[in-house]
């Protein structure tokens, strides 16, 4: 009965692993503007509840790529994206992106229009 148990919570405990693996999120960010990113923030679109930074690492330096990966609390496809540039701490927000099928995401910001733009391949 000892081994039945115990294997029964080994087993369970690789299902839980295999399960907190499938519920990340990752995508490749692509900073197509001007200006170094610090900080990416992730929200439903239009609730405005902003999660943690889920860039790590230095700034995203303009033209550069990285792998975004975080933990999945995604519980609607249309997000928004906010970035916090690292120039001068500015801010632009990317409304309504499809985030189930993410896979690339390129973000163009014209500073002084302040329009966002983002082409993305899911």
């Amino acid at each position: 009965m000892l081994r039945t148990l115990s294997f029964s919570v080994a087993f369970l405990s690789l299902l839980g692993d295999a399960a907190l693996a499938q519920e990340q999120t990752r995508f490749l960010l692509v900073n197509g503007t001007n200006y170094p990113i610090r900080e990416l923030v992730v929200s439903p679109h239009d609730m405005g509840t902003w999660s943690q930074n889920v860039l790590r690492g230095p700034a995203l330096k303009p033209g550069e790529r990285r792998e975004v990966v975080f933990d999945k609390q995604i519980f609607d496809c249309n997000q928004d994206f906010k970035v916090v540039f690292a120039d001068d701490a500015s801010q632009a927000i990317w409304r309504y992106l499809n985030m189930c099928e993410l896979q690339k995401i390129r973000l163009n910001f014209d500073r002084m229009s302040g329009v966002t733009t983002a082409s993305y391949d899911e």
